[in-house]
């Protein structure tokens, strides 16, 4: 009898190791999904500094990670106004015209890169920002 209860005891622990590790391996995979947010570009000093364009640009973000990784960047993010700093964020703080590269901005912003997603394009995937001293 007792061969049987330890056998048993092993097919269950077994299961339980399995569906442990499946459950584990399942929340790992990577999955990929299309989100939308707006993203606003200032000075952080708009006394001293101004940025143009001044409206937010709605964007449309593909990201790629572990599926919750990618559930939590979707609840976070989705439908929400992220600010991009110059200076700070991959955005550059000199005087003059600059084309921005949303994806490398957006990788690096405080934002979105702790969310441990990877963008892997966005759209508009460029777009042109003028920083000129306050009026």
């Amino acid at each position: 009898m007792n061969s049987w209860r330890r056998r048993l005891v092993d097919l269950a622990t077994v299961t339980a190791i399995t569906a442990i590790v499946w459950l584990w391996a399942a929340g790992q995979t990577a999955q990929t999904r299309v989100i939308a947010f707006d993203a606003i570009i200032d000075s952080g000093d708009p006394t001293r500094v101004a940025v143009t364009p001044t409206d937010p640009l709605h964007l449309t973000v593909e990201i790629k990670g572990s599926r919750q990784a990618v559930l939590d960047a979707t609840q976070s993010l989705s439908g929400r106004t992220i600010r991009l700093i110059t200076g700070a964020d991959g955005v550059p703080s000199t005087l003059g015209t600059h084309e921005l590269v949303l994806r490398d901005v957006l990788s690096v912003s405080p934002a979105v890169a702790p969310l441990g997603v990877d963008v892997t394009a966005v759209t508009p995937p460029v777009v042109r920002i003028a920083i000129e001293r306050a009026k």
